[in-house]
């Protein structure tokens, strides 16, 4: 079950240069995701970079790796998606029967 509320926080990082200047970062969570969450944060929808996709999720790590000057937007794109991940389904949609009862319409009957 997602917890919408509380998406685990980060609790420690690490990074360490790669050949060519680039660098490997991991993002370490205070719980481990489960496989549901994992699939709610691949779901996130992003056209910018980086996606949900640029992103390796292992139990409670977040990896990726990047150049350093763009460290700090994939560490923000890493929490923003983890936020969205766990924020409520987008609600079912209205039914005829209640737009006619906010209208102050009689229902219709079946």
């Amino acid at each position: 079950m997602v917890d919408e509320a509380n998406p685990p926080e980060i609790v420690r990082e690490k990074s360490s240069r790669l050949t060519g200047g680039r660098l490997a970062c991991t993002l370490i969570l205070e719980r481990e995701l489960t496989l549901d969450e994992m699939r709610r944060f691949y779901a996130v929808v992003s056209t910018d970079v980086p996606r949900p996709v640029d992103f390796l999720l292992e139990g409670r790590l977040v990896r990726y790796d990047c150049a350093p000057e763009d460290e700090a937007k994939w560490r923000l794109a890493a929490q923003i998606y983890l936020v969205k991940s766990f924020r409520a389904a987008v609600p079912a949609r209205r039914t005829t029967m209640d737009v006619r009862r906010r209208l102050g319409l009689p229902s219709i009957p079946r």
